[in-house]
């Protein structure tokens, strides 16, 4: 299972009708109810299934950061190096 990258990763997607676009959706605290991630709204509609290389399509993106996290990281003054 350690093998498995974003591009294959499975995210359901569905019509919010408050966003008035595709989102990702996320089960709800009340069974198998999905829900908009962005406003929490139900998805009544038919969810679809993307894998995370199609993401872009909906305008989702991986953000990753880089250096060590810390705000004063990178151009030579990272902490953790001294």
């Amino acid at each position: 299972m350690d093998d498995l990258q974003f591009d294959d990763l499975d995210f359901p997607l569905g019509w919010c009708g408050h966003c008035q676009r595709e989102v990702l959706t996320a089960v709800g605290d009340e069974g198998d109810a999905r829900h908009c991630v962005h406003c929490g709204e139900p998805i009544d509609g038919p969810i679809r299934h993307a894998r995370g290389m199609d993401l872009a399509d909906s305008g989702y993106a991986l953000f990753e950061e880089q250096g060590c996290g810390r705000p004063d990281c990178g151009g030579g003054r990272c902490g953790s190096r001294s």
